[in-house]
């Protein structure tokens, strides 16, 4: 009976015992299984946070892509419209003389709107260089009239000069042909008094050299009233220069677009 007794009181502890072990466990299983949700968690968030920050900085990267692909397409276009502006310049003596302002307008538009696209995209260091260009075209377009009227004469000359020996020619219109030339070729070099003196003789041998019309002897006539930049208006058989200025300032800008963005030429 004892015994029984005692096994009772035994079984009886064992339980009590076991009941806070169990909810113990339990406790312990439940946290750790909190810490483990906490820390799956959080390596979420910040799966998720570098995942954010990868797609923020690959959309960056497009964008800065893009707008450099941009600038590098104003840029082109800045560069293709001046190389058609200077090739019009260079041509114009051989436009008619009707035809050479509207020609020269058109372009000189088309380097102004291809300038502003430069502007706006920047950079600076480029839209510098893109300014000093611009430049160069604008004083290009302010002579580039006169300098064909001047050109397309000079030319008209030398296709009048004796075919054979001009020291020797006696043909008076081979002469005046030669004569004209040498007055034009030196016209921006004389003092005012000389150029006034001079100028009967000038008009008279452009007109005994047949070289060309009287309409084209006006032209002549009137560019001859001012001097300024007549040099550089006539230039010469090796050099040219108003466009040597225009090449130095070009591949400034080349070089500079091409080192910040990339080939644009």
């Amino acid at each position: 009976m004892q015994l029984e007794q005692a096994v009772a009181a035994t079984g009886a502890l064992t339980a009590l015992v076991t009941v806070p072990v169990t909810l113990l466990a339990a406790h312990w299983t439940r946290r750790a299984a909190d810490r483990a949700a906490d820390a799956t968690e959080a390596a979420g968030h910040e799966q998720s946070r570098a995942t954010v920050a990868a797609a923020r900085l690959q959309e960056r990267a497009g964008r800065e892509q893009s707008l450099e692909s941009v600038r590098r397409s104003a840029c082109a276009e800045f560069l293709s419209a001046v190389d058609v502006f200077v090739r019009i310049v260079t041509v114009l003596p051989e436009v008619p003389h009707a035809s050479r302002r509207e020609l020269l307008d058109h372009k000189a538009t088309a380097v102004v709107r291809a300038r502003a696209g430069v502007a706006l995209l920047g950079p600076p260091e480029v839209l510098g260089e893109a300014e000093k260009v611009a430049e160069q075209c604008a004083k290009l377009e302010k002579l580039a009239l006169r300098r064909a009227v001047l050109r397309s004469a000079i030319r008209a000359l030398e296709d009048a000069w004796c075919p054979r020996n001009a020291e020797w020619c006696e043909d008076p219109h081979h002469n005046s042909a030669h004569v004209a030339w040498e007055l034009l070729a030196q016209w921006g070099r004389l003092e005012q008094e000389e150029r006034w003196e001079k100028l009967d003789l000038l008009e008279f041998t452009l007109r005994e050299s047949r070289a060309m019309g009287a309409e084209e002897i006006g032209h002549v006539l009137e560019v001859a009233n001012s001097v300024a930049y007549w040099d550089e208006l006539i230039g010469g058989i090796v050099r040219d220069p108003l466009l040597e200025r225009f090449r130095a300032v070009r591949d400034a800008f080349v070089g500079v677009a091409y080192g910040s963005l990339g080939p644009v030429a």
